[in-house]
C-alpha cells in the first residue's frame, strides 16, 4: 500500500451510479488517468463546488491490487497560505474572539490608579515634581512676557531703523509737474544746448 502523487490537468468531470470520475490528463507521464470518488469523497474533496476544468491539479491516490483511492485534490492555482504563517493567523483569530477581554480597560484604568498612589506617598519625588511644574510655569511667563516686549524674534527692526523709516524724506524733484511735462522741458533744454 503505497501512495501516488501525480499532476495534470483536470479534462473532465462525469457523474454516475453514485460515483464522479475525474479524468485527469497527466501528459508525459502517462496519458489520460481516470480516479473515481463516492458523492461524499467528492463534496470533501470540492467543499466549494465543482473544480475549474483545465486547470492543474496535484492529486495524491492509495493504490492496492484491487482498487486505486483517492486521497486529496490540490488546485495549482488555488492561493496557499504558507504553513509557518498558521499560527499567526490562528492568533489573529483569537484575537477576534477575546476582543472584548482586550477591549477591558477599567483593569487597566485599576492598575494605573494604584500606580499613581504609589508614587504620591512619596514626598521627596512629589516636591520634584511640583518644583520641576513650578520652573516650567515660570519658564512660560517669562517667554509670554519677552514675546510681548517685542524682545524675541518678533523684533524685526531696531529703535534706530524705526527712526528712520519714520523720518520725512527729503524730494528732489520738482513738485507739481507730470512726468510727461518733466521729459518736455529736459527734451526743450537739450536743443536749446545743440544750437
Amino acid at each position: 500500500m503505497s501512495n501516488i502523487t501525480m499532476q495534470g490537468k483536470l479534462v473532465q468531470v462525469t457523474r454516475g451510479n453514485g460515483l464522479y470520475m475525474l479524468s485527469l490528463d497527466t501528459g508525459n507521464a502517462g496519458g489520460l488517468l481516470v480516479l473515481s470518488a463516492t458523492a461524499e469523497q467528492y463534496h470533501t474533496l470540492f467543499p466549494a463546488g465543482d473544480p475549474a476544468l483545465n486547470d492543474q491539479y496535484e492529486v495524491t491516490f492509495n493504490q492496492t491490487n484491487e482498487r486505486i483511492t483517492l486521497l486529496n485534490v490540490f488546485d495549482l492555482a488555488d492561493e496557499v497560505i504558507p504553513a509557518d504563517l498558521v499560527p499567526t493567523l490562528t492568533s489573529t483569530q483569537d484575537y477576534d474572539l477575546q476582543g472584548d477581554d482586550f477591549m477591558d480597560t477599567k483593569k487597566e484604568a485599576a492598575a494605573l490608579e494604584k500606580r499613581l498612589a504609589a508614587i504620591r506617598q512619596y514626598e521627596t519625588l512629589m516636591q520634584n515634581i511640583q518644583t520641576v511644574v513650578d520652573q516650567e510655569e515660570n519658564e512660560r511667563l517669562a517667554k509670554i512676557k519677552a514675546r510681548q516686549d517685542g524682545q524675541g524674534i518678533e523684533q524685526l527692526f531696531t529703535e534706530e531703523e524705526i527712526a528712520q523709516m519714520s523720518a520725512p524724506k527729503t524730494n528732489t524733484q520738482p513738485q507739481g509737474a507730470s512726468l510727461s511735462a518733466r521729459t518736455q522741458v529736459s527734451a526743450q533744454g537739450e536743443e536749446t544746448k545743440g544750437e
